[in-house]
């Protein structure tokens, strides 16, 4: 018979080996804002690898995806989270890219790859 930690010990461990299998890439941004700032990301926001691969965006936290705005009506630091599939194992370096239709996306060229796959960027 199961238990329900059972159940969950499974779960935890399965949802463990597909993050190590993954290894996804986890972006964390700061900034000043101030009240009368709007933001927003794309999900046409990629990681570009040295030989021009694409790696997407899966999974955004604490900011709004368009069309929506995110409006923090403070003045302090904000901080939102974005997670992008695996980059290849061979990648050293690489580039943050919001391809949109207007001015002011994001972009970070040269982004040296670290061990953990874990990011800060502060603008």
């Amino acid at each position: 018979m199961r238990t329900l930690k059972h159940v969950k010990t499974n779960v935890l461990q399965k949802t463990n080996v597909e993050w190590n299998k993954e290894k996804q890439v986890v972006v964390h941004f700061a900034f000043k804002c101030y009240p009368y700032d709007a933001f927003r990301i794309w999900e046409t926001t990629y990681l570009k690898t040295e030989d021009g691969s694409k790696i997407p965006l899966i999974f955004w936290s604490g900011i709004s995806l368009y069309p929506n705005w995110t409006r923090p009506n403070y003045v302090g630091k904000y901080e939102f989270t974005l997670i992008f599939s695996g980059l290849p194992k061979d990648c050293k370096v690489f580039s943050l890219i919001e391809e949109i239709d207007e001015p002011g996306g994001f972009l970070i060229n040269d982004m040296i790859r670290n061990e953990d796959d874990v990011y800060r960027i502060i603008l």
